[in-house]
């Protein structure tokens, strides 16, 4: 009898389980129990005048760690990911975790032109993390008037300076010199490029690879 109520409740399990992932890739991907998810965080850079794909642009995301502390939790970005846009303005990353966070954003850069607000989820879209909070991600970037430049290129966390490694911190570093040559370009002011210049140097100077973690100790009972 006891055995058969252990069968019985292991069947019940097994059905919820089932039910819960297909319940999670109905909505567009699978929690993390069951892997990683089955779509990538996707959107087009377009130029908000023409309305047009931009071709040539530098599309970088950035992947956050939550920290939690003593007091308060925080979160850190520690990985850059980035690539050029082909003739139709589109871009791709893969989502490593249902977090929200992982990447938490994308911004684009290219010469001639600044950011506009991204188009991000709303609220309870962002919070079901399925398959429409990561997709249709665009990034709109206005045309310079180089008579009245403007000097926004992405957002400040583009410098990932808890990146680890020179891998996981390059992208951010790509758009970085991007960003320095705009600035030369448009006559910023001395201050703003020695800043950008900065945060290059830093992030180019991370290891090739991470430092490793001292082990955690183990007291012995005497």
């Amino acid at each position: 009898m006891k055995l058969h109520r252990i069968l019985s409740c292991l069947a019940v399990l097994l059905a919820a389980s089932i039910a819960l992932a297909g319940d999670a890739r109905a909505s567009g991907g699978s929690p993390l129990s069951f892997g990683k998810p089955d779509f990538e965080l996707t959107g087009t850079v377009y130029d908000t005048t023409t309305k047009q794909p931009i071709e040539g642009a530098y599309v970088v995301a950035l992947y956050y760690k939550s920290i939690v502390g003593p007091a308060a939790m925080d979160i850190w970005c520690v990985k850059t990911r980035g690539m050029y846009t082909g003739k139709d303005g589109t871009f791709h990353f893969p989502v490593e975790k249902l977090d929200g966070d992982s990447p938490l954003s994308v911004n684009a850069i290219k010469p001639g032109y600044y950011s506009d607000r991204p188009v991000v989820p709303s609220p309870e879209v962002r919070k079901k993390q399925g398959r429409e909070a990561y997709t249709g991600r665009d990034l709109p970037l206005i045309p310079q008037n180089p008579a009245k430049p403007e000097y926004r290129f992405g957002s400040g966390d583009v410098y990932c300076n808890h990146a680890e490694t020179k891998q996981d911190a390059a992208a951010g570093v790509e758009f970085l010199k991007i960003e320095l040559s705009e600035c030369v370009r448009l006559n910023a002011d001395k201050q703003s490029i020695r800043a950008v210049e900065g945060m290059i140097r830093d992030l180019e100077s991370r290891p090739e690879v991470a430092p490793a973690k001292p082990s955690p100790r183990v007291e012995t009972v005497k």
